[in-house]
């Protein structure tokens, strides 16, 4: 692999035109520093300075001027950003632009799996916002109120999570293909009093009903009073769901619109749940402020987005990443693409013609989509239209993945924008940048303000090699607590070291110049063989290269000599011949790894366990193999996948 600029072998190098109008490169300049790195230094040494540059550099507009960038009051935990401010978090995503002369400018281009197109301007945004949020008011909804979205990627979603912004309600997004269980413990969780769901969503052809399961969701949760329904119909019984009306009667009020409330800083925007090893889901609470400097500065430092931009991720309004593409690319000026339906349907090219339809020029992507894209029947280069950035998150990539979207797809033209961090910080830790080399799968390293370093297992920090990745300060995107539950939030993150931010992700740091960092996945799914530590996605991107394997997870069990050893779990292609496989991983694993890293086991199944975003749960992999208890399920795809390890051969 060659990059298309000149570098060495496999990476990308932005031209002059990428960093000519590079906006990180503008905000570095701005403080008389010279690129990402000593940029990073300058806010390791003082990160309220760095944070209060970025925040005037955005242009945000405060109802009240804030007294101070940061108060960490008795711990890094109890952290708040911008105390004394008022700050409304939809006044700066839409209604600054409409008064800074861009109300006709284009703010929303979305497409339907059917082909069916809508586009509003940030002027028919912001009435439609002002509409919705009185709507929500008339129900009810006032600053504090919870209110469940569970909607596909369409402009209601867009439209309703900047209602709940600007009047101060709390937006609980759901997944759309959640199963009804785990709708209501979220639901539940967060004592929603309305909910805004889809009468359907269309995938692959056809129209799946949310409508029954939604119904036996709210059975189990009585704080729901009101349910307002997207593209209901209306012959269903009167009174099917709680307080049932349809958006359109939710939009129908005369009155003149609710103006942006001036809220506190941290406020909170937002609760987003993810699932954790054990217990019930983690409900993050994240506030206006802190998440909009952190969306936006991401948006134009990370993606390079600005005015007359379109930037679309494929993900679902219940995961973090609609949050952070649309509520930070609007922040940062530019226009958001959304796409409903499937990107693979009915073919594998139609992912590019949705993003030329689209107009894009920022697509965010996952790693597994691209496996899914790479591994149909070849295709030609496709038609990239305007595309000058693409992005991934999720997971980390595999070279045979990152090489084919690089080469093929691009040509080895764009950059691809590795992003990683999370829920938890409201955007990313490590991310590459359009102004500077882009290694291939890997990170340029922590983006400046975050404080990331890598720690051994004592704690201490470490430059290079596999650690855990840390934080040794706070930053605006951090959660303020877990939504009834801050004692688990202390827990999760603050308390294994005190005084610093434990992620969860093992890291690897390859020395430079210059340094290239990689995620090998979760802390906790990390192996330890014979002393030595190993992160499972580099043992699966090796079982993934050999002939015949379309897919892996790697887990590690216990061991009476090396006290850990590796299990494979391998799916494999039909008519593949199962012992020439199983000797074919082996042996690619110990003529990479060394023979001390021979798999215990290769066992060969149908299926793997995965969310519904696309990753493997190792976790639950390793717990049915060993029989242990398996952790919430309620985020799998298919809970039948677990059926498939305890049938492995």
């Amino acid at each position: 692999m060659v990059g298309g600029h000149g570098g060495p072998i496999g990476t990308w190098t932005p031209t002059e035109a990428y960093r000519s109008r590079s906006r990180l490169s503008a905000f570095a300049r701005g403080l008389g520093v010279a690129d990402r790195t000593a940029l990073d230094i300058v806010a390791r040494q003082d990160p309220a300075a760095y944070w209060r540059a970025v925040a005037n550099w955005l242009g945000f507009t405060w109802q009240r001027e804030p007294t101070s960038t940061v108060d960490q009051l008795s711990s890094p935990h109890t952290t708040q950003w911008f105390p004394g401010g008022r700050f409304n978090l939809t006044d700066n995503a839409v209604h600054r632009w409409v008064r800074e002369g861009r109300r006709d400018h284009l703010a929303l281009v979305a497409e339907t799996e059917d082909g069916e197109g809508n586009r509003l301007t940030y002027g028919e945004l912001a009435d439609q916002i002002d509409r919705a949020a009185q709507g929500l008011h008339d129900l009810g909804v006032r600053p504090g109120s919870r209110v469940g979205m569970q909607l596909p990627m369409v402009v209601e979603a867009v439209v309703l999570q900047l209602a709940c912004a600007q009047i101060g309600a709390i937006v609980v997004p759901v997944f759309s293909g959640f199963g009804a269980s785990a709708v209501a413990e979220r639901l539940g969780l967060a004592t929603v009093s309305v909910h805004v769901v889809a009468e359907s969503v269309r995938r692959r052809g056809r129209n799946v009903p949310l409508r029954e399961s939604v119904a036996t969701a709210l059975a189990e949760v009585p704080s729901v009073r009101s349910t307002v329904v997207v593209g209901g119909r209306r012959d269903h019984p009167v009174g099917a769901l709680p307080g049932e009306v349809s958006w359109e009667e939710l939009m129908s009020s005369t009155a003149a619109g609710c103006a942006p409330y001036e809220l506190d800083s941290s406020h909170p925007l937002l609760i987003a749940f993810t699932s954790g090893t054990t217990g019930a889901p983690k409900g993050v609470v994240l506030g206006q402020a802190g998440f909009a400097v952190k969306a936006a500065s991401d948006a134009a430092f990370c993606f390079d987005l600005a005015p007359g931009d379109v930037a679309s991720w494929i993900t679902d309004p219940g995961w973090i990443m609609f949050q952070i593409t649309v509520l930070g690319g609007l922040l940062a000026g530019s226009a958001v693409g959304l796409y409903s339906g499937a990107v693979d349907h009915p073919g594998p090219g139609r992912l590019w013609e949705v993003s030329r339809s689209l107009g894009l020029t920022m697509l965010g992507v996952s790693p597994t989509l691209v496996r899914g894209l790479a591994a149909a029947a070849p295709q030609p280069a496709p038609d990239l239209g305007c595309l000058r950035v693409l992005a991934s998150s999720g997971e980390p990539w595999t070279p045979d993945a990152y090489s084919w979207l690089f080469e093929h797809v691009t040509g080895s033209r764009l950059p691809i924008i590795n992003y990683s961090g999370g829920t938890e910080v409201s955007g990313a830790i490590l991310s590459n940048t359009t102004c500077e080399l882009i290694h291939p799968c890997g990170f340029a390293g922590p983006l400046p303000g975050m404080g990331a370093g890598v720690a051994d297992e004592t704690g201490r920090d470490v430059a290079e090699g596999l650690g855990e990745l840390v934080l040794a300060n706070p930053s605006p995107g951090m959660p303020t607590t877990f939504w009834g539950d801050h004692e688990r939030y202390e827990r999760t993150y603050w308390t294994r070291w005190p005084g610093t931010w434990v992620h969860g992700d093992s890291v690897l740091v390859e020395p430079g110049p210059p340094p290239v960092w990689y995620i090998r996945g979760r802390s906790d799914d990390t192996l330890k063989v014979a002393g030595k530590r190993i992160g499972p996605a580099e043992v699966e991107s090796i079982v993934n290269s050999v002939d015949g394997v379309v897919e892996s997870a790697v887990v590690g069990v216990p061991h009476e000599v090396k006290g850990e050893a590796i299990a494979v779990f391998a799916r494999l292609g039909p008519e593949t011949d199962l012992p020439a496989a199983r000797a074919a991983i082996t042996e690619a694993i110990v003529s990479r790894l060394g023979r001390p890293m021979a798999p215990e086991a290769v066992h060969v199944v149908t299926d793997l366990p995965r969310t519904r975003s696309g990753k493997i749960v190792r976790r639950m992999v390793r717990a049915v193999h060993l029989g242990d208890t398996v952790p919430d399920v309620s985020a799998l795809e298919d809970a039948c996948a677990l059926d498939a390890i305890r049938a492995a051969r």
